[in-house]
């Protein structure tokens, strides 16, 4: 067989449903593919820095500027899982192109292995396959509903090998069911690129010695990641009043939790960028690395090294020292939340006030004398203060000529 006979997927996804009949969709590339269950799902929103309104008994999270279903571990269960890891889930449907849409030959095609790594578990009930990134390690990707399944644990894959056999195994309708760590995201996204594109064809033996994509850093953090640089931005929005979900004070270890995507998305609306709930690029522009130490300039450990020119600090904003002025960039108005407020909160109309009443609600003293202290600095209570200093003179002023001419009015009668 020559290359030449390699046939690329048509892969679909669940579309919308008309006249009491399911539709379905190409699928285009990852971003086209939609959040797992999406009829279940498709009124989740964020509130108070939780996901709210999505499938019950399912887990959320924001992701890539959407609403995504993850799981992780919960309830005193791991499901497989390390601490704080997440794995992000989506279905879509191989088909043989030579058969018709939605037939059981169309769907009866191997599934290709979203990466390389170890079988650490297999399951015939599910059919399900975990993919760790070595012998007893983590999991990286886990993918259902395939029989029969053709991997043992224990054994090495490689990427675009077959996995097993696309089913409808504790499903109703044959598809594919993936989770994978955010920390593999840019796999998973070329993964699907080279389904729909034909670098992994349907046919087995032309996927053999297919390498992934290469992976190039795109300076995102997503939830369930960590990094130096997760830290810093952590510290920034403590510092400026930034709460966890429930009011919580911000972990400050580096690590991206569930718990802190509402105050990602709040700080970025703040600060007029994308709501994407990823510490992206454009978020950590506000949140530079903890300036070096004195002792550690090259003109302290240097013999006879001249003290390098000083660099002049960019104007910040008041209560916002450790970034550059953000102001000039805001949106006038602000766009609208993603992280929707209750009535107690977020509905004064300017966030300065809202921090401080989020403050207020929480009880902590330190974002409350931060708040408070940048709401002094701000131009339009300056201007207030300078409009009271004014008055107080002019006040003091009368009170001055009505003290001199009671005292010439004194003067006088006793003169007569």
């Amino acid at each position: 067989m020559s290359d030449n006979d390699a046939r690329a997927y048509r892969v679909m996804e669940l579309g919308p449903i008309r006249g009491g009949i399911q539709l379905n969709e190409p699928v285009t590339d990852f971003d086209s593919l939609e959040t797992h269950h999406p009829g279940d799902n498709h009124n989740a929103r964020m509130h108070e820095g939780t996901i709210v309104n999505g499938q019950k008994g399912r887990v959320h999270g924001f992701i890539g500027g959407e609403v995504q279903e993850i799981e992780v571990t919960r309830n005193g269960r791991t499901y497989g899982l390390a601490p704080d890891q997440v794995l992000l889930k989506k279905d879509f449907i191989l088909e043989d192109p030579d058969h018709p849409e939605r037939s059981s030959a169309a769907r009866a095609v191997d599934v290709p292995s979203p990466v390389a790594g170890y079988i650490g578990k297999t399951d015939d009930t599910y059919g399900l396959v975990d993919i760790y990134d070595r012998p007893g390690g983590e999991v990286i990707a886990r993918i259902r509903h395939m029989k029969p399944i053709a991997v043992e644990e224990g054994q090495f894959i490689e990427y675009g090998q077959s996995l097993g056999t696309q089913s409808n195994q504790k499903t109703p309708n044959k598809h594919v069911h993936m989770e994978m760590d955010t920390r593999y995201y840019q796999q998973f996204e070329n993964y699907v690129s080279d389904l729909v594109g034909g670098r992994l064809p349907i046919e087995a033996e032309h996927r053999e010695n297919v390498e992934p994509q290469p992976v190039i850093d795109d300076g995102i953090f997503r939830l369930g990641e960590s990094g130096e640089r997760v830290r810093d931005l952590q510290r920034v929005m403590a510092e400026e009043g930034y709460r966890a979900a429930g009011g919580q004070p911000l972990d400050q270890d580096g690590v991206y939790r569930l718990g802190m995507q509402g105050a990602v998305l709040d700080f970025q609306r703040d600060h007029g960028v994308p709501q994407t709930g990823d510490v992206d690029p454009a978020t950590l522009r506000f949140a530079p690395p903890t300036r070096s130490r004195e002792v550690d300039r090259q003109d302290h450990f240097m013999h006879g090294q001249s003290m390098p020119p000083a660099v002049p600090e960019p104007p910040t904003a008041p209560g916002h020292p450790d970034h550059p002025d953000h102001r000039p960039g805001l949106p006038d108005p602000l766009e609208p939340p993603v992280n929707q407020r209750g009535p107690r909160t977020g509905n004064l109309g300017d966030p300065q006030l809202d921090r401080l009443a989020e403050a207020l609600l929480t009880d902590d003293d330190a974002a409350l004398s931060r708040i408070a202290a940048e709401i002094e600095r701000s131009p339009e209570v300056q201007a207030m203060v300078r409009q009271g200093h004014q008055a107080l003179a002019e006040q003091e002023r009368q009170q001055e000529q009505e003290r001199q001419a009671q005292q010439q009015q004194s003067a006088a009668h006793s003169l007569g």
